[in-house]
């Protein structure tokens, strides 16, 4: 039987009389990667805030592993396994790669866990740190100030510190924008791993990327979804080329 991680049902949020998401509805089966592409101004990031508890819908619903999240604060939602990236990258800058990567296993540990932590604690700790900082590539960075790399490596960190409390479902916004090309590479293996076992809405302007990565693809217009399908699919999808492309539909 088919696991649905996350599932909106008739979505909608509303500023004023600017409808940002107009009844959207999915389901999001477990340890699916899934693409969210569409022009700016579609919803994409306003969805991603509401699945994560950031933003609250106007109507509809929300679940998680069949729970109704829908009025779910983000902490809890976090803690329930639900991880959120930015497309500003969300770290300390004037702290160490290894600093960063701390804090954020402390709170994997204990949310009330002080910095001062007995030594099983402190050793568990380590080892979460060293492996996370192997798993991005950072080991050879561990002690550099994290506002002093360059924005793959700065990305790669904060990826880091988001996988760190262990989610198993990944809210990915723009995690390629700002990168260097000759990033590009690194960083989409390491969004791959990441995403090992794990269900994943990734929101990405990358083409190549975005299909290389997703196992689905969901395309929003307007606020609504206008087209879903395998990558192969929606490449080939008239409507979708018309309103993502530019390009026009034949007469």
């Amino acid at each position: 039987m088919t696991q649905i991680a996350l599932e909106c049902r008739d979505v909608t949020v509303s500023f004023g009389a600017l409808k940002a998401i107009d009844g959207f509805s999915h389901q999001f089966e477990a340890g699916r990667n899934y693409g969210l592409i569409g022009p700016n101004g579609a919803g994409k990031t306003t969805l991603l805030n509401v699945l994560a508890g950031r933003l609250f819908q106007n109507k509809g619903t929300v679940l998680c592993n069949g729970a109704d999240i829908s009025a779910m604060p983000a902490y809890k939602r976090a803690r329930a396994g639900i991880g959120r990236s930015f497309q500003i990258t969300k770290t300390y800058p004037e702290m160490t790669v290894a600093e960063n990567l701390r804090i954020a296993a402390q709170i994997k540990h204990s949310p009330f866990l002080p910095f001062w932590v007995a030594t099983r604690y402190d050793r568990q700790l380590q080892h979460d740190i060293d492996a996370m900082l192997e798993l991005t590539g950072l080991v050879a960075y561990r002690d550099e100030i994290a506002g002093t790399m360059s924005y793959g490596l700065q990305r790669a960190l904060e990826l880091g510190v988001t996988l760190l409390p262990q989610p198993t479902i990944l809210l990915l916004d723009e995690p390629l924008a700002g990168i260097g090309h000759h990033e590009i590479d690194n960083a989409t293996r390491l969004i791959r791993s990441a995403a090992q076992g794990r269900t994943v809405l990734l929101i990405e302007h990358n083409m190549d990327a975005v299909m290389s990565l997703s196992d689905e693809i969901v395309v929003m217009s307007n606020g609504c979804k206008i087209a879903c399908g395998v990558p192969q699919v929606i490449r080939a999808d008239q409507t979708v080329r018309s309103v993502y492309l530019g390009e026009e539909a034949p007469a």
